[in-house]
């Protein structure tokens, strides 16, 4: 997500608000690692030990998408908020209205708030570093290499919370049930669509050429042919 040009006001409010996201988001990676092992690895608890706190700092990402239509973050505001919609449809509905045990007892809950918090951390902290000039090689390749495994559990475990709450949606109205069954086969174009977006930035942020640029060479030109 690159950044626009920026007063001092708002690039301060955005450090700000980046670096309590990563609070927020390493807190309820605390949350779930305390919580598992207090109760001897049993993820079934996980919801109910901290499932209100993680429904209230996913609900304030509905920042994020605020910061774009606003142009003070350059993005998609069209993408970032399906991004953010999906999650909050499933704190709130699947997990707050429904909260049905086959649901935020599941295996699929913690692994989706494990692929979420590592993902937000690294991902505000990174933003963190941009708008302060910092330029940490190590959090960049986090940001742009962690994806490959964090990304479809995260994904696959969102689909899966919303297709185990099919029956308790169908029991609230079936037009609910049809409204999540056609949110599910979003997720198949959506997807490998995204994976490639974010393969494809990697390639750019992380390419030999531009580590080279950065360390302060320049390329050798070719000598053209006599």
């Amino acid at each position: 997500m690159a950044r626009s040009a920026q007063s001092p006001l708002a690039r301060g409010y955005l450090i700000a608000y980046n670096a309590a996201s990563v609070g927020a988001w390493g807190w309820i990676l605390f949350r779930l690692i305390a919580n598992m092992l207090a109760n001897g690895g049993d993820y079934r608890s996980n919801y109910a030990a901290f499932g209100w706190e993680l429904t209230l700092i996913q609900t304030t990402m509905v920042l994020d998408v605020v910061h774009v239509a606003l142009g003070l973050v350059r993005s998609s505001v069209l993408t970032t908020a399906i991004q953010i919609m999906s999650r909050i449809i499933i704190v709130w509905i699947q997990c707050q209205l429904f909260n049905a045990p086959m649901v935020v007892e599941s295996a699929a809950f913690t692994t989706m708030i494990l692929a979420w918090s590592v993902t937000e951390v690294v991902r505000y902290s990174y933003y963190a570093a941009n708008l302060l000039g910092a330029n940490l090689s190590l959090l960049t390749w986090a940001r742009y290499t962690f994806f490959f495994i964090l990304y479809p559990v995260g994904a696959g475990s969102e689909a899966t919370l919303i297709y185990k709450s099919l029956p308790a949606a169908h029991a609230v109205d079936p037009k609910l049930y049809w409204f999540f069954c056609s949110l599910i086969f979003l997720y198949l174009p959506l997807f490998p669509k995204m994976y490639m977006h974010m393969i494809r930035l990697r390639r750019k942020v992380l390419s030999p050429a531009k580590a080279t640029v950065k360390a302060g060479s320049t390329p050798l030109k070719k000598k053209k042919k006599l």
